[in-house]
Formats: structure tokens, C-alpha cells, sequence
């Protein structure tokens, strides 16, 4: 069964292409390359080639898909990932200061903290083991966010659901139904 190198579902014969991420399939019986599914960052493309040339030095897989007004998104491993923005956020000055001049220029026209990188993190702090952290994106701040109000959600809806149902008398579906979602509410995360 072919199956998409990202998001690791497997598809019939014959399907060539991931309808979910629009790359390619990998023939059965071939192994699948390391995953790649934690986005790096959106970089100028002088600077993605910067970016994509560290990768290949250290061998850690990376997919660079070309966004459009001029962008390149780079999306490696979630086990790198972090490691490796504190890495660039540290030395991005380095970075940039080594391209040709005319291109420096390009890219510090395109101004922001870290000219060329347009998701950089704006903060970083050191953690408890002595590693520097880099702020999370802001798209992984507001899942994690709207994952935190799905459990007294629906501790809230079950709880007048079945107190409507018991209330009125209506369906003992309603009370039933309000319990579930009490009792889902009180393992999900807050």
C-alpha cells in the first residue's frame, strides 16, 4: 500500500499523490524517509538555501515547500525542531551577514527582528536542564489554547444538558447524552 512520507497514511494502489499533503507517495516495500512534520519557519529563499545547506550538513531531514510571494517554508522533525530554532534565532545575524552584499540588502529590506525569517521567535528563555527554549509559533499557541477549553466545555454543556433533560422530564436521551460529555469533560486536558 503506497503511503505519504508526511502524514504517514496509507492509501490503495494506485493513489500516487497524499490527498492531505499533496506530496508524494512511497511505493510499497520502499522505507519511508525520516518524518518530517514540525514547520521550522517561513524564510527568504536566500536564507532558506542558508537553512537547507545546515540540514544537509548535519543529515536531518527537512522538506522546503516554496510559498507564495517569495517565501520558502522548511519543515523538519519534530525532534530537531526546537533545538535547531534557538540554534538560528542565536546565530541568524551570522546567517545573514554571510550573504553576497547585494542580497544582504534584499533580505534587511524586508526588515522585522530577524530580517528574512518571518515566523522567528521573538522571546527565549533557558529551561530547567540548562537548554535555551525558543517561544512556541503562534498557530501551535492557539491549538494548544483551544485544547485546553475543550474539557470544561464540555463539562459546562453536558452538565445543563442532562440537568434540562432531568428538569423537564423530556428524554432520558438528554440526560444520557449530558453524563457522556460530563465524563469526557473531566479526562480531557485542561
Amino acid at each position: 500500500m503506497p503511503t505519504c512520507p508526511r502524514c504517514r497514511d496509507e492509501y490503495v494502489d494506485g493513489v500516487d499523490t497524499c490527498p492531505s499533503c499533496g506530496v508524494p507517495t512511497v511505493p510499497d516495500g520502499q522505507p519511508l524517509p525520516p518524518q518530517v512534520d514540525r514547520m521550522l519557519g517561513t524564510f527568504h529563499p536566500l536564507l532558506a538555501d542558508r537553512v537547507k545547506a545546515i540540514l544537509d550538513r548535519r543529515g536531518i531531514a527537512y522538506d522546503a515547500l516554496p510559498l507564495e510571494g517569495d517565501r520558502v517554508e522548511v519543515v523538519v522533525d519534530r525532534e530537531f525542531r526546537d533545538d535547531l530554532r534557538a540554534e538560528l534565532a542565536v546565530n541568524w545575524q551570522g546567517l545573514v551577514s554571510s550573504l553576497d552584499a547585494d542580497d544582504m540588502y534584499a533580505v534587511l529590506g524586508a526588515g522585522g527582528t530577524q530580517p528574512g525569517w518571518y515566523d522567528a521567535p521573538q522571546s527565549a528563555w533557558i529551561d530547567r536542564e540548562g537548554r535555551l527554549q525558543v517561544e512556541a509559533a503562534g498557530h501551535e499557541e492557539d491549538e494548544a489554547e483551544a485544547r485546553r477549553i475543550y474539557g470544561p466545555m464540555l463539562l459546562a454543556l453536558g452538565g445543563i444538558l442532562a440537568l434540562f433533560g432531568w428538569y423537564t422530564g423530556m428524554s432520558e436521551t438528554f440526560v444520557l447524552l449530558g453524563v457522556i460529555m460530563v465524563a469526557v469533560g473531566v479526562f480531557l486536558p485542561r
